[in-house]
């Protein structure tokens, strides 16, 4: 790879990565081309550079909390498929923790997942990018492959309804670490979901 495709490639990062703090600080409403600049301490212009208009500047930050989010995602699958390897089936309380790890993981991004938040609620007119921070995501796809045979495995019910509940759970498990109280257990509360799926 040349030096100028990584500059470029680190650049369209820097940008990424003060615009999500500037999100997660300040609101959406606050994200201009000039506040990239200043806040990634950059000449200004380098971020119209980048992106020339607001939207693309929005598309390069959502670019980027989507690789995040399907990054964790394949970790989790990995741990899964370890999981997959052994004789004994998985456990309940083991399912339940590997997905505390995630919800660990994700909250521990604040930033990420209060700019997630907040441009969820401002892109109802760029249903497109919206669609990638929501359901529609190609992260949402993956963890509905993932979740489905992470069901079976633990000998719970693993229809549709089942993965989107753990889904659900998961996802407004990150949103209270992150907006609400940052040292709840969320381990305890996932193993009493899935302990009660097996009894329904």
């Amino acid at each position: 790879m040349s030096s100028n495709v990584a500059s470029g490639s680190e650049r369209r990062k820097a940008i990424a990565d003060s615009g999500i703090r500037i999100i997660a600080r300040d609101g959406v409403r606050a994200l201009t081309h000039r506040a990239v600049d200043r806040e990634a301490s950059i000449p200004q212009g380098s971020t119209s550079y980048h992106a020339k208009t607001r939207l693309a500047l929005v598309e390069l930050i959502v670019d980027a909390l989507a690789a995040r989010s399907k990054a964790d995602a394949v970790a989790l699958a990995g741990s899964l498929a370890t999981t997959y390897e052994r004789e004994r089936p998985l456990g309940v309380e083991e399912l339940a923790a590997l997905v505390s790890g995630l919800v660990e993981t994700l909250a521990s991004r604040r930033d990420d997942m209060r700019a997630r938040y907040a441009l969820i609620l401002e892109l109802d007119d760029s249903p497109h990018l919206r669609a990638r921070l929501t359901a529609a995501s190609e992260v949402h796809t993956l963890a509905r492959q993932i979740t489905a045979p992470a069901l079976a495995g633990a000998g719970l019910p693993s229809s549709d309804i089942h993965v989107e509940e753990l889904i659900a759970l998961t996802d407004s498990l990150v949103f209270y670490r992150t907006a609400i109280n940052q040292t709840v257990s969320v381990q305890p509360i996932l193993a009493a979901y899935l302990r009660g799926t097996a009894v329904t």
